[in-house]
């Protein structure tokens, strides 16, 4: 693990927080269904973060880059794992604060 090149310490919302609900099987993803799974996570993370402070058109923004690397997912064939993530977000974005 110490020489992994994607690590980076102590960086929030660096790669550690997007490798964490993939990192468990990772092995069985090639390195582009991992980049897009990762980067899906983390526009996801960034979306719920960051939502808040966003005018409609950085929220806009975010969310026409979620759909973009989600179909970027699917054409890697990993769609159902990108829709796993998507429901997962969808959920914790319901039970927050609402404006």
């Amino acid at each position: 693990m110490a020489n992994r090149p994607d690590r980076v310490q102590g960086n929030k919302g660096g790669i550690e927080s997007m490798l964490s609900p993939i990192e468990e099987s990772e092995g069985v993803y090639s390195g582009p269904q991992l980049h897009f799974l990762r980067r899906l996570h983390r526009l996801l993370n960034l979306r719920q973060e960051q939502s808040g402070q966003l005018n409609d058109g950085g929220v806009r923004l975010i969310d026409r880059a979620i759909y973009s690397t989600y179909c970027d997912t699917v054409d890697q064939g990993v769609g159902s794992e990108a829709q796993k993530l998507l429901h997962r977000f969808a959920v914790a974005s319901k039970s927050g604060p609402q404006k």
